[in-house]
């Protein structure tokens, strides 16, 4: 699954519009978002993807495979 796939997915899941995502998560209009989830690049940035993910209530969570290291929970709100 792709970034702009769990971005739909997720979208879908919560019943959210582009236009909602929009507004909740800061962007200046639904164009920002609809221009991120459908240009012709295959990925997006990492902060509009955890942003996106955050305005829905979800977290980005980066996890040691190997179990030696707590995961890391990624909040762009922290680093502002």
């Amino acid at each position: 699954m792709t970034d702009k796939e769990v971005i739909k997915s997720t979208m879908q899941s919560r019943g959210w519009s582009q236009s909602r995502l929009a507004d909740e998560a800061g962007f200046k209009a639904q164009t920002n978002v609809t221009g991120i989830l459908n240009r012709g690049k295959n990925s997006m940035r990492v902060d509009q993807f955890v942003k996106m993910l955050s305005a829905m209530g979800y977290e980005l969570q980066v996890v040691d495979k190997f179990n030696k290291v707590s995961p890391i929970i990624v909040d762009m709100e922290e680093t502002n």
